[in-house]
């Protein structure tokens, strides 16, 4: 009686179920994740092209460097560049009224890394998170991000000249 003969390349058919259900399971969700990036950084990106347009047309920017969003009370665009006579400026704006609310010589403005090396001095137990620009109060401000000593997550305000603003929020963490 003759045994069939096997190759040694044959694998299971169940073997070759699993590899072809579990490839194709990791290419849907590789699809799903891009989609959702995509779809989340177009979100993250919106109006930006009109906020470079009314600050070009209605302000005084000759190059944009950069624009982000600031969600506030409602939604503010903040373009950063430099101006017609070569100076540094940012301009706060609704995009939704296509108005200007104000324009900032960053000159008159306390930089960034100084803001945050001035609030390292007042909460040295505390763990930074981030600062950026905002709009709070019909007025421009930093708004910085922290864990305070008590575990709390923090976003504060200070003027642009790096004076304390009377606005902060405190959320305390769940453990």
């Amino acid at each position: 009686m003759l045994r069939p003969q096997s190759s040694p390349f044959t694998v299971p058919s169940w073997l070759k179920w699993t590899l072809a259900i579990t490839g194709t399971l990791f290419i849907i969700a590789i699809i799903l994740f891009l989609w959702l990036y995509i779809d989340v950084n177009h979100d993250r990106k919106q109006g930006h092209p009109l906020a470079e347009e009314i600050a070009r047309d209605k302000g005084s920017l000759a190059r944009i460097d950069h624009v982000s969003t600031y969600h506030g009370e409602k939604e503010f665009h903040i373009v950063q560049g430099i101006n017609k006579s070569k100076e540094a400026s940012i301009i706060f704006m609704d995009i939704k009224e296509k108005k200007i609310l104000e324009e900032v010589s960053k000159e008159e403005t306390l930089p960034l890394e100084e803001m945050r090396s001035r609030w390292e001095n007042t909460c040295s137990n505390c763990t930074f998170k981030d600062i950026q620009y905002g709009f709070e109060e019909e007025e421009p401000v930093f708004q910085l991000t922290y864990i305070d000593e008590q575990n709390r997550y923090v976003l504060d305000y200070f003027t642009l000249q790096g004076e304390a603003f009377d606005q902060r929020f405190a959320f305390r963490q769940n453990e």
